[in-house]
């Protein structure tokens, strides 16, 4: 499978190549145009047995890694079948909460903070999983009555957590260990694929259920700061490679890498993660 994923990968980056090529060609782009010709130079069969040396050496590693890593990224995560780690996000992150929390819980008082912190991000990492339960489950189509009854559900759950978490700073000793059974419950009941049912409606009594679009324009606000680093950095080094003496074949593809790298240091990886889950074929 790993040979299969990888001689895969490079036919389809080989294709692209070609495919911008041609259409660089076309439009009259000559500079992407001859990084494209490189590029196919570069991963040219008799390159195997032969030296690479400088740029084309990490551009030949660069692409070797890709055609590995992506295609076992779509098997794993985009195939029609659906990936069990997309299947199951939602279990993922409470049980990685639940972790959290029990490390939080074995720390004297007093001495937990830094646990704490990473006990917040986990929650909110679990709580936009929550809400999107109902879609990573593969379950309900996007037209069906009962998204509706889910994505209500899923508010009223998240808002049942965030509210167990503002009690940490008031009882610790006794909010941890009720938060941690809650996270357990919710990971249960979501890998069973009752998304319709993570917590029993006697625990969803007065809970003010979160607001998904607020949700929503906050991710959004990230994601577009996410590629606006992403922008930035690109145009920057567009204006720096060249006072650098970068060869002009190279420069679009380390513009490509400068821009990915800021975007990964802004947003961190696991967001532009979701970004490539916009990709067409879902």
């Amino acid at each position: 499978m790993t040979l299969l994923a990888l001689w895969l990968g490079l036919r389809l980056i080989k294709f692209s190549a070609v495919v911008v090529r041609d259409l660089a060609v076309a439009l009259g782009s000559e500079s992407v145009a001859r990084a494209a010709k490189h590029f196919l130079w570069v991963l040219r069969p008799e390159a195997a047995n032969q030296p690479v040396h400088g740029w084309d050496a990490l551009i030949y590693m660069i692409t070797w890694v890709a055609a590995l890593i992506t295609p076992v990224w779509w098997l794993l995560k985009r195939r029609p079948a659906r990936g069990a780690v997309l299947r199951h996000r939602a279990t993922i992150q409470t049980v990685e909460a639940l972790n959290l929390c029990a490390e939080a819980y074995s720390r004297p008082p007093g001495q937990r903070a830094s646990q704490l912190r990473a006990l917040d991000l986990g929650l909110r990492a679990t709580e936009d999983a929550i809400l999107r339960a109902h879609r990573y489950a593969g379950t309900i189509p996007r037209r069906s009555a009962r998204q509706a009854a889910a994505r209500a559900h899923a508010a009223q759950v998240a808002g049942a957590l965030r509210a167990e978490s503002l009690r940490i700073d008031v009882d610790p000793e006794t909010a941890l260990p009720r938060l941690g059974a809650m996270l357990a419950e919710i990971g249960e009941r979501c890998a069973e694929g009752r998304v319709g049912s993570m917590l029993p409606a006697e625990s969803l009594v007065d809970v003010a259920p979160v607001s998904a679009a607020r949700t929503t324009v906050r991710e959004s606000i990230h994601v577009a700061v996410v590629i606006i680093a992403a922008m930035t950095a690109a145009v920057g080094a567009s204006s720096a490679l060249p006072t650098l003496g970068v060869n002009d074949d190279l420069r679009p593809w380390l513009i490509v890498g400068c821009a990915v790298l800021a975007a990964i240091l802004v947003g961190g990886w696991h967001r532009v993660g979701r970004l490539l889950e916009l990709v067409p074929g879902k």
